[in-house]
């Protein structure tokens, strides 16, 4: 039996319940921390403000699985952490306006020219982060590079509707009131320079982007009961699928998505198309599974390797449909689980 794990919220478990009222068994205001990674910076402001409830998020399963034990050895009720990538987590785990204050302390600063794209603190996020944040809320971000902190004073710069208390400063060594991080005592003991940023949602904030947000997250499923698939039906003809599968690519935005291989699966006569999604230098590798059924042909991804439920994997999903119906075109989607995407 899976052991129960009381600190850890999935997606679907917050949908099940109804939202973070109901999980912390009350209203406070909420907190969030992206990338705690191994530091103890949510713990220690949990315990000393109890009146307001924090998350952390993390993609790193092995840094959650830790905190969740540290959680529970601090016997603290207004702390729960969630597993995923902050760019397609945030809009399932938040709504509109949800947040009163946002914390990323030292994100990767990816000093390689070629590895810059992989940046977090870039327009693009910041945009969906600010549409979570209720009007007045906080952005704190801290960096200890500063080339990173030439890349969010220019991201923050492309979004005039942001406000910035620290006015005439950009970025400051250090905020008054915020606890030092784990992370920023190492960097000082070195000698290295810290860069703070503050920021809070303005009011003409709404106005310049919360339609083109709330378009986004409407397209996005808050709950998966399965993983994403697609059921075709019509005659499949997967043995010349095989036969003359030549590698396919194809790009939406800064997202591009490839077909790299088809192989025979050990249960016959199903398909296997060895896949990736490449975004902003991050591979996802993962294999989809074509089979036949009775039903028609169920494409999703197989179980050979783990792979994030995120949008992209539906937009993923609904490219390939429309490449197979162009291979066969008497393919027609009889269901499917991937909201919007397949619009």
């Amino acid at each position: 039996m899976e052991p129960q794990r009381p600190f850890l919220v999935s997606l679907n478990e917050l949908h099940d319940r109804g939202g973070w009222d109901a999980v912390f068994g009350r209203q406070a205001p909420l907190e969030l921390e992206i990338g705690f990674g191994w530091d103890p910076f949510l713990i220690e402001a949990a315990a000393r403000r109890p009146d307001t409830d924090f998350i952390g998020l993390e993609y790193d399963r092995q840094r959650v699985r830790e905190f969740e034990a540290r959680i529970g050895h601090a016997g603290l009720t207004n702390l729960r952490v969630c597993h995923g990538e902050a760019l397609h987590a945030i809009p399932r785990l938040f709504g509109r306006g949800q947040l009163q204050r946002v914390y990323i302390h030292f994100p990767d600063p990816w000093p390689k020219k070629r590895h810059q794209k992989n940046r977090l603190l870039g327009p693009r996020f910041l945009k969906l982060l600010f549409y979570h944040l209720a009007d007045g809320a906080e952005l704190i971000a801290g960096t200890d590079s500063p080339e990173y902190r030439d890349f969010i004073s220019a991201s923050l710069f492309g979004l005039p509707e942001i406000v910035n208390p620290l006015a005439p400063h950009d970025w400051v060594d250090r905020l008054p009131g915020h606890p030092a991080t784990k992370f920023e005592k190492i960097f000082r003991a070195q000698g290295k320079p810290v860069f703070y940023f503050l920021r809070t949602r303005g009011p003409a904030f709404a106005a310049a982007h919360d339609g083109e947000i709330a378009a986004l997250c409407q397209r996005i499923p808050r709950r998966m009961d399965t993983m994403p698939h697609v059921v075709l039906s019509g005659p499949a003809d997967l043995a010349s699928l095989f036969q003359d599968f030549q590698p396919h690519q194809w790009r939406e935005g800064n997202v591009v998505f490839k077909l790299t291989e088809a192989w025979r699966s050990a249960r016959q006569p199903n398909l296997l198309l060895e896949s990736l999604i490449v975004e902003d230098g991050h591979d996802e590798w993962f294999y989809l599974e074509l089979s036949p059924k009775s039903k028609g042909l169920v494409v999703k991804v197989a179980l050979v390797r783990e792979v994030d439920r995120n949008e992209l994997l539906f937009r993923f999903l609904a490219g390939v449909v429309r490449w197979l119906q162009q291979r066969q075109p008497g393919l027609a989607v009889a269901r499917h689980n991937l909201a919007g995407f397949m619009d």
